[in-house]
């Protein structure tokens, strides 16, 4: 499994009484999975085979949901962690806030390349797909368009994808003019075809795209127009002008998928909104998918009076009193909780000795709902 990922930080915004996210996208493929070796995350877990089997295969139940959620599922979980850490004698981590950032980071990309594609099934959407029809393959089919074979080899769906985006309003005039179905695809789809064309080509040219720069990409999302009709991030999931509602909780090339099947859609409005088809060279249409895709991380906000409650209901005030009166420290008087990330790195960089607090208090690990977690955020935010 070829994984590739990417370190990130966040800021957040003040909305009313709710704490809002805005995010400060990823620029470093490799400090995430450096942090989870380093720290000896893979002494117990596994990545795509390679790794310790004390917990889960991490790549097996690929993870989708925003920061908040993952700061409570390793939460949750930090008491049978603390017992492995003691069964096999191991020091428990310490994390600073940056290697919290990109340790995230790395366990949401996890699943960003989805899986591997299939030759067979690659040649066979070709024909069922109609590309035949335009595109011959070793002299076989249409001529309208290039033979396969003697195309730069693609060994990245996502090129495979931005070429398609870049020939559309042509391909989409040879669509209508030979009275053909325009074809979706799914993710897999272009996956599977891309390993086919890969196969297949005999040219000498091999065109490879990096995994994509969200900050890049966050960038080219204005400046190719997405934003004219897309919301990107501060309006969770929502796309205006009557356009689809794009399913985030996906890898790279689902993401490719739902751009090119609404590419029909896209262009009739674009033509009658006077909006120029957008072209991608480089590496333009990986940031952009890349930025797309780190939307999915983005949180809901927390309510700081609902989190007050959680901090009282949950124990948190008989050890964290205010004015220092308590076994731990008064957390208003600590460095300003600005992220969930730093919430999460202080109560995972202690966890071990307000565990054996709690044991010799004879008290049960306080379990949260992301909710919870959300809310607890919110009040420490603003907690002076």
């Amino acid at each position: 499994m070829r994984i590739i990922v990417f370190g990130f930080s966040m800021v957040f915004l003040t909305a009313g009484t709710l704490i809002a996210q805005e995010i400060e996208l990823p620029t470093d493929p490799l400090n995430g999975r450096i942090t989870f070796e380093e720290k000896k995350c893979i002494a117990c877990h596994a990545v795509g085979g390679f790794g310790g089997t004390a917990g889960p295969d991490l790549s097996r139940d690929q993870y989708f949901g925003s920061s908040i959620e993952l700061a409570t599922i390793i939460w949750n979980h930090s008491p049978q962690m603390n017992r492995k850490f003691r069964q096999l004698r191991m020091d428990r981590p310490k994390l600073t806030e940056a290697e919290m950032l990109d340790l995230l980071g790395f366990l949401y990309y996890l699943r960003y390349l989805g899986e591997p594609g299939s030759v067979a099934n690659g040649k066979s959407l070709l024909a069922s797909k109609g590309c035949m029809g335009c595109h011959s393959n070793g002299g076989e089919g249409g001529t309208i368009g290039p033979d396969f074979k003697k195309i730069q080899k693609y060994s990245a769906p996502l090129y495979l994808v931005q070429a398609m985006w870049n020939h559309g309003p042509a391909m989409q005039e040879q669509i209508r003019k030979g009275k053909m179905n325009y074809p979706i695809l799914s993710g897999q789809d272009i996956v599977d075809i891309a390993s086919y064309l890969r196969q297949a080509s005999t040219a000498d040219v091999e065109v490879r795209l990096s995994i994509g720069n969200p900050k890049n990409g966050r960038v080219l999302f204005t400046e190719k127009h997405c934003s004219d009709c897309h919301v990107g991030e501060g309006k969770r999931k929502r796309i205006e002008a009557g356009l689809i509602k794009i399913d985030l909780k996906k890898g790279v090339t689902e993401v490719a998928g739902a751009m090119w099947n609404h590419g029909e859609a896209m262009l009739e409005y674009m033509q009658g909104a006077s909006i120029e088809w957008p072209q991608f060279k480089k590496n333009e249409m990986a940031d952009i998918i890349a930025y797309i895709y780190f939307l999915g991380f983005e949180d809901l906000p927390g309510n700081p009076t609902k989190g007050e409650r959680v901090f009282s209901e949950k124990g948190c005030n008989s050890c964290h009193a205010k004015g220092g009166k308590g076994k731990g420290p008064d957390l208003g008087s600590i460095k300003k909780i600005t992220s969930p990330v730093r919430m999460i790195q202080l109560m995972w960089n202690h966890a071990g000795e307000m565990e054996d607090l709690l044991i010799t208090q004879n008290k049960r690990w306080p379990v949260l709902t992301t909710n919870e977690m959300r809310d607890l955020y919110g009040y420490l935010r603003n907690k002076d």
